[in-house]
């Protein structure tokens, strides 16, 4: 059976393709389209799944849609009938708009694909939304049996899914419907914050480490735990309810303040964008943090009732704050965990597809997705092609690993551009800025050279797996860079550049059977260095990451990287003045330090 997975006009639009049970690509429009984040219509993935497979549009037996305007229609109905002022015409008008998109996926694949595509004949399955995230992790996890949560900030009327996975089965317990949203009381406050854009989220993540407790009271009169186990906002301060926040899923997913003005009488008034940060900014960011994660560890000790299960499968937005996911087995009864590592609605194409072929009569073996390389990759014909359009020496390296430990070793900051793209927001070695992790002056140099992104914000270690336990704190491997670790005491001085003003970093532990050059690489780097740990960020400046050689050639001929290695090619820039390892410093996002 060959499943097209697609989510489609919602944020995060991609596409993923199963073959017989096997992944044969996954992949997120955005690499595509270079639209951070796009809705839409996925056709540059679907077009780029098919071809990674040899096949026509012809050849698929089903097309899986994960999102479905039809579901929970009576709890959408009973808020209806509560909350009449969602009958607004802005917010009919964005509904009516968005559900005629969903449902009108065969005109969109008929238009795109005409004519290769039978439109007449191919099954068009819908999945909920949060049923494809737990499918997402659930079927893509090593378990037989685990228990599956899902946190996001809304779809098809549920923000969160609490289930049990048995063998191919998976049974829903229980479900927080529209409007109440731990996705949203995050969302929330980083609007209040000044961080107002789709996906800001993860920098309140990072500023959190900054703040202190002083203003937790406050924001948990915001939320409140349920004695069924689950949650409910406090309406007074949200709008949300009302319709009144109309969401734009055209092109790219943006939607109103979600707070009601009542919210500055508690909170204050809010942060204009870009405008400074302040001790009270810091401590808001640190409680919004803190009460996430007091309700998301009261809905894990809920499922862990339910299901007496250790075992445990996450996935959706909130499932990439990694702050809180290190914390699950120090926290909770759950003593293994995966986690989705396309946690977000990119993920829920995959999920689609994995739930309509493992609910099948005759399911294939399960999958278990141990890594992320299913997007594009490039060969050297393709990779000269692009280096001579522009009129770039050609420089081919047999030794490539070696001399680029050492190029880092002395300071470089390296675009590396190596096999599959990454499925998923992170960059794990494929489409990666690398840089040493010893030189504290390095996350300033990063954010003036490339990055300019705020101060604050930190940056992650990939580290060889089987030295992890050496350096780094932390309850169980992490190859998808999705849990925060505690760097040793003993260690944080030799690498100063990814560890964060709590004594934190967001681990990717990289495995030699996964991804053998990335492996390779850092070896070396540790040969050199005694230091197994190399500074990971995304290669990108302000876009997507990057998928051609030929944006990672543009992305390095803009900035002001060093070196450039693309498979085995070697694209140095004339030498500028490097820093001794360990040298220079950098002030904390406030006068506070820490």
């Amino acid at each position: 059976m060959k499943i097209l997975g697609i989510n489609a006009y919602h944020g995060d639009a991609s596409a993923a393709l199963l073959v017989d049970g096997k992944l044969m690509a996954f992949a997120a429009e955005e690499r595509f389209n270079r639209i951070k984040h796009c809705a839409g219509f996925p056709e540059k993935a679907i077009r780029y799944c098919l071809s990674e497979a040899g096949l026509q549009p012809k050849d698929l037996s089903v097309i899986t849609v994960s999102k479905d305007p039809k579901a929970n229609f009576w709890a959408k109905a009973a808020h209806v009938v509560t909350h009449p002022k969602i009958l607004s015409p802005s917010f009919l008008r964005s509904r009516l708009s968005q559900g005629r998109h969903v449902l009108d996926v065969r005109q969109a694949l008929v238009q795109a694909f005409a004519p290769g595509f039978n439109g007449i004949s191919l099954p068009i399955v819908h999945v909920e939304h949060h049923v494809a995230h737990v499918a997402s992790a659930y079927y893509a996890s090593s378990f037989d049996r685990a228990a599956i949560l899902t946190i996001d900030g809304m779809g098809d009327g549920v923000s969160a899914i609490l289930a049990l996975g048995e063998g191919n089965q998976i049974r829903i317990l229980k479900r927080v419907y529209f409007p109440h949203s731990l996705g949203f009381l995050y969302t929330a406050i980083s609007q209040h914050l000044g961080f107002t854009h789709y996906g800001d989220e993860g920098k309140v993540m990072g500023l959190a480490a900054y703040g202190r407790a002083s203003r937790v009271p406050e924001v948990r009169r915001l939320i409140h735990p349920l004695a069924n186990g689950l949650l409910s906002l406090n309406l007074d301060y949200f709008q949300h309810q009302n319709g009144s926040v109309a969401e734009v899923w055209e092109k790219t997913p943006s939607y109103g303040p979600l707070f009601s003005s009542k919210i500055n009488q508690l909170l204050g008034p809010a942060r204009m964008p870009k405008s400074a940060l302040n001790p009270e900014h810091e401590d808001l960011a640190f409680a919004v943090q803190a009460v996430t994660e007091e309700l998301f560890f009261h809905l894990l000790h809920t499922l862990h009732r339910e299901t007496g299960e250790k075992r445990l499968c996450f996935a959706g937005g909130v499932a990439l704050n990694c702050v809180m996911n290190g914390k699950i087995q120090t926290e909770t009864p759950f003593e293994q965990v995966y986690i989705q590592p396309d946690a977000g609605d990119g993920g829920t194409s995959l999920g689609g597809a994995l739930y309509h072929a493992y609910t099948q009569a005759e399911p294939p073996p399960r999958f278990h997705m141990d890594h992320v390389y299913w997007g594009p990759q490039y060969s050297d014909a393709q990779i000269e092609a692009a280096l001579r359009e522009r009129g770039m020496a050609v420089q081919k390296d047999p030794e490539i690993c070696g001399r680029t430990a050492q190029a880092i070793a002395d300071g470089k900051i390296t675009g590396w551009f190596q096999g599959r793209m990454e499925a998923g927001p992170r960059a794990l070695g494929s489409r990666s800025i690398l840089a040493d992790p010893r030189r504290a002056n390095m996350k300033s140099v990063l954010n003036a050279r490339i990055k300019n992104r705020e101060a604050f914000r930190p940056f992650a270690p990939s580290v060889l797996a089987e030295k992890c336990r050496e350096w780094f704190d932390g309850p169980a491997e992490s190859p998808f860079m999705l849990m925060n670790y505690i760097v040793k005491p003993e260690r944080r001085a030799s690498v100063p550049a990814i560890t964060h003003v709590d004594g934190t970093a967001r681990v990717q532990t990289v495995h030699r059977q996964t991804h053998p050059r990335y492996w390779e690489l850092i070896s070396a780097f540790e040969r050199l260095t005694g230091v197994p740990v190399v500074l990971n960020t995304s290669f990108n400046e302000d876009e997507p990451i990057v998928c051609r050689p030929e944006e990672a050639i543009d992305c390095f001929l803009r900035t002001q990287m060093d070196l450039l290695v693309l498979g085995d090619y070697w694209i140095e820039k004339p030498s500028r003045a490097s820093f001794p390892a360990g040298s220079g410093g950098e002030s904390s996002a406030s006068g506070r330090g820490g």
